[in-house]
């Protein structure tokens, strides 16, 4: 079995839920506490060992790749400084192994994955959402290595899940599901945001996939929904032929791409924060009392 090596990740959103900052700044820059949503998704590849990372970026994006790209002069200013730690921050968030490719047309997130064809060509990747941020406690393996050993020990794609309930069944696609060995369960068919009767379950697709190859050719003979084609529909295909498997998330996670939630994990990641996680539990603490 191949490993896998490559990952592409979706950045080109307009972001419109947050207008007016996202006016000027790309969405995926949008920042929880000192870090851009981005970063946080970046380094979730780190403990799965994947380092060949494709970002797919819209036009005028600029100022994601400059956050990657490297910046001698501050270094160089936050070292005569004796700002070291300072310095190793900053130092942290050059990324050479990233490559940026532009979407230039609105088409959804199949056509995102065509941007990367040329990087990824039939190999397998993973793919990471850039709306959800998944946090592992300390010492727990994170969603993207648990689905990268899963693919690598079966050879077939693997999606991350989540049980939802009652009208929050209808904002997911959703699965069916059969078999389940050591929580690996196959799905044997796929739903694009089905009513609550509709469902087949109450399992729903979250933001993280490791995907075969074929995948990438299966996109380009789909029959789009308007002017877009869905990844869905290429999934479903893989369900039918019993290549496609799925295994419940054990993260925090955040849907940053709504208000709420970005709120959510700017609150909880401040109280798990070693610099002001006690301040910020006090403030919350006095704050309620007021409530």
């Amino acid at each position: 079995m191949n490993k896998l090596k490559k990952a592409i990740i979706p950045a080109a959103g307009l972001g419109t839920r947050f207008l007016p900052i996202t006016k000027v700044i790309p969405k995926p820059m949008l920042s929880v506490l000192d870090k851009p949503t981005i970063q946080y998704i970046i380094e979730e590849l780190k403990d799965a060992d994947i380092e060949e990372i494709i970002v797919v970026v819209s036009p005028n994006s600029d100022i994601i790749k400059n956050h990657f790209g490297k910046n001698e002069q501050l270094e160089q200013r936050l070292l005569s400084d004796g700002k070291q730690s300072l310095y190793e921050i900053a130092k942290e968030t050059y990324k050479p192994n990233i490559k940026f490719v532009v979407q230039e047309t609105a088409n959804g997130l199949a056509g995102a994955i065509l941007c990367a064809e040329p990087y990824v060509k039939d190999q397998p990747f993973a793919l990471l959402l850039g709306d959800e941020l998944l946090v592992a406690d300390k010492g727990q393996k994170s969603c993207m290595k648990k689905l990268t050993e899963i693919y690598e020990n079966t050879g077939k794609s693997v999606i991350a899940t989540m049980e939802v309930f009652g009208d929050d069944v209808s904002k997911y696609g959703n699965l069916g599901i059969g078999n389940e060995q050591d929580g690996v369960m196959t799905v044997t068919d796929i739903l694009e945001k089905p009513s609550v009767n509709e469902a087949l379950s109450n399992n729903a697709i979250i933001g993280r996939y490791v995907i075969s190859g074929e995948v990438m050719q299966l996109l380009k003979t789909l029959k789009p929904h308007g002017n877009e084609i869905y990844l869905t529909d290429a999934l479903e295909h893989l369900a039918k032929k019993g290549q496609l498997l799925a295994t419940c998330i054990e993260d925090d996670r955040y849907d940053v791409g709504d208000k709420f939630g970005y709120i959510r994990a700017n609150v909880e990641m401040a109280l798990k924060s070693k610099e002001i996680g006690e301040e910020t539990k006090e403030y919350i603490k006095n704050l309620a009392k007021t409530l």
